[in-house]
Formats: C-alpha cells, sequence, structure tokens
C-alpha cells in the first residue's frame, strides 16, 4: 500500500498498548503506553495526519479509532483478529510481533485485501450498546425466574410453570405458600424480579424512542414478525448497506450460509458459519417464526412450508433457511427504501412442470 506517512500497527491490551511504527524506507520505531484516557493522548500526540494505522478488532479498538480520528484525522485501519493468519499462525506470537506485523500489513497489502471491519458510526455506537444491556438484562431476568420456579418445585408445588413467575401478580399471589427459608429466599428474588422488569421497561422506552425517529427502523417493521427490537438492531448491526453488493454477502456477514468443503469429488456443505453478530441473527430467527405463522408471511411463510412438509426438511433447519431469507428481504427493502408487499412462492416443481408443458405444446 502506497502512503506518504508511516505505516503503523498498535497490539491492544486490557491496560496497555505496543505499537510499531515503519517508515516507508523500512526503518522501524516502537513504543508502548496505558490505554487510559492519559495513554491514549500521548499515543496520538505521536502519530500524524498521512500516518495509516491498522488495529485488530475489539471493543477498545472502536473507542481508539474514534480518538485518533477526530484527534489526529489519520486512516485507521480495524482488522479482522480471525482473518489475520499471518498473526495467529506464527510461532512467535508477542504484543511487540503482533504490531510490527500490522504494520507490515499495511505496507505490502492494498486496502482491498485487508480484512476489514467497518467501525460503526456513533449513534450505530449507542443503539448497539442499548440493545446488548437489553438482552443482558432479558438474559438475567430469566435466570431469576428459573430460579423461583426450582424454589417452588423443590417445595413440592410442581403444578406451577415458569410462565406463572413472570407475572408480578401471579408471584404475589403465591409466595405465602412457602414457609421458612424458602419464603424468604423468594421474597429476595422478586425484589431482583421486579427491580429488573423496571429496568427493562426503561429500555423499552429508550428503544421506542429510537424506533420513532428513523424511517429505516420503521420501514423494515413493514415485515411480518419484524419487532421494534429486531428492526432496531438490524439497523444497527448492518450499518451503511451500500457496502453490500448482494443479499448473498448479507447472509455471509449474518453467519447464515453454510461452511463449504468442495475439492475434487468431494461436494460437502456443512453447517452455517455463525461468523456473523449472535445477537442480530437469534433475533432474525425468532422474527421468522413470527412471519412463517402471520397470514401475511407471503413467500417465506410459504417457502418454509414447502421446506418443512413438501421436502421433508427438520422445522430447525426451515427456520434457519427463513430467517437467512429474511435477512435479504430486509436488505432489499432498505436499499431500494420499499414497504413490505407479500409475494408468491414458486416452488422449482412448478418451473418442473412449465417446461414440461412448453416442451409437449411446441413437439405437438
Amino acid at each position: 500500500m502506497e502512503a506518504s506517512g508511516r505505516f503503523v500497527g498498535i497490539d491492544l491490551g486490557k491496560r496497555t498498548y505496543d505499537m510499531c511504527l515503519v517508515e516507508p524506507k523500512g526503518k522501524i520505531t516502537r513504543t508502548n503506553g496505558k490505554t487510559d484516557f492519559k495513554g491514549i493522548d500521548k499515543l496520538c500526540e505521536q502519530l500524524g495526519a498521512d500516518d495509516l494505522v491498522a488495529i485488530e478488532a475489539c471493543n477498545l479498538a472502536m473507542r481508539i479509532e474514534r480518538r485518533i480520528r477526530q484527534t489526529v484525522g489519520c486512516k485507521v485501519y480495524i482488522l479482522n483478529p480471525g482473518k489475520l493468519a499471518v498473526i495467529y499462525m506464527s510461532t512467535r506470537k508477542t504484543d511487540k510481533e503482533d504490531a510490527l506485523k500490522l504494520a507490515k500489513l499495511l505496507k505490502n497489502h492494498d486496502e482491498d485485501e485487508l480484512p476489514i471491519v467497518t467501525p460503526p458510526t456513533d449513534e450505530e455506537w449507542e443503539r448497539r450498546k442499548l440493545l446488548s444491556e437489553y438482552k443482558s438484562l432479558k438474559g438475567a431476568r430469566t435466570r431469576e425466574v428459573n430460579k423461583l420456579h426450582a424454589i417452588f418445585e423443590h417445595a413440592g408445588y410442581t403444578q406451577f410453570k415458569r410462565k406463572d413467575m413472570c407475572c408480578e401478580k401471579n408471584r404475589n399471589n403465591i409466595l405465602p405458600l412457602l414457609k421458612g427459608y424458602e419464603k424468604e429466599e423468594a421474597e429476595r428474588l422478586i425484589e431482583r424480579l421486579s427491580l429488573l422488569e423496571k429496568q427493562i421497561e426503561q429500555l423499552l422506552q429508550k428503544i421506542n424512542a429510537e424506533v420513532e425517529k428513523d424511517d429505516k427502523v420503521q420501514l423494515a417493521m413493514t415485515v411480518p414478525g419484524i419487532g421494534p427490537i429486531t428492526a432496531l438492531a438490524y439497523v444497527a448491526y448492518m450499518g451503511d448497506l451500500s457496502r453490500f453488493e448482494n443479499p448473498h454477502q448479507v447472509s455471509n456477514f449474518l453467519g447464515f450460509v453454510p461452511k463449504i468443503d468442495h475439492s475434487c469429488t468431494i461436494k460437502r456443505n456443512g453447517h452455517t458459519t455463525k461468523k456473523g453478530n449472535a445477537l442480530l441473527r437469534s433475533l432474525l430467527v425468532q422474527a421468522a417464526w413470527g412471519t412463517v405463522r402471520s397470514k401475511d408471511g407471503g413467500a417465506l411463510r410459504d417457502k418454509y412450508k414447502y421446506m418443512s412438509g413438501t421436502k421433508g426438511m427438520s422445522k430447525g433447519k426451515s427456520i434457519v433457511t427463513t430467517a437467512r431469507k429474511l435477512g435479504e428481504l430486509l436488505y432489499m427493502l432498505l436499499k431500494e427504501n420499499k414497504s413490505y408487499e407479500p409475494q408468491k412462492f414458486i416452488t422449482p416443481e412448478y418451473h418442473i412442470s412449465k417446461l414440461a408443458d412448453e416442451a409437449l405444446a411446441a413437439n405437438m
């Protein structure tokens, strides 16, 4: 890669960083410091506007990239660590060596050859943190509900189900059945559940506020099964859709495409790669169930019924395929700025039958 400035590789740790600066003529300079606010300010003072910087992707990398971009103005590349074989397959792996390899990677390769991770905008970053906290609180609430249900089961009240513990009114009604320490433990669990549900409600209000001010999120919600959380997550994690050339790249980004092993006579398709964002992928799978159950599910609903019914595929595989198509559909709608309209699914057998009819008609 040609550059008027230096090639800079930064290897980040939790509290420290190692930086390697390679001059265009090959001179190497090393430095290190802390990743606190003063340390990052010192790092920025050592960089110039013409430098090219490479950092491995992590949460800290996103914050430092914004800081360097705003303070120095130089180009920063955030690289996918899973695709940096030059680092992970090395027999000598230290922070200093990793920083040097990142710098040399910039020097020896063009931009389109690098495994670049697109950094989110400030708005996308805030939305991702909001959704991440929401997921964390929902998970914590589920764990507390399971614990409460277990207390009642151990006390002999097996007639209650987990869904009976989800409502505050139900919890208060059945709490007097417990005695002694079990009742005390259940009371503490109920207090924690009440606090979690209050915080979840606050986050839902913030999510709804984000939905109301974004036309793209509202456009995604026109698809049956897509609610405000899934729509907001799709817009926040997909980012700028212009970086995808076709729907298949979207599926690859989400981790819905299968692993492929085609060599000589071997042709094997494995499980899905699952290399995309796990939260968005799980939300799309949940949304797909809503889509196939909706009377307006259109082609997605028909395709699911065709795969799980006519073709005899498992419901799990069928719904994952539907979720992949749902992600591609959202991409097309948002890219073309169109609302959802149900379409009819045409089975492969229909095409074969149509071709056969045309062939018979031509021979008559």
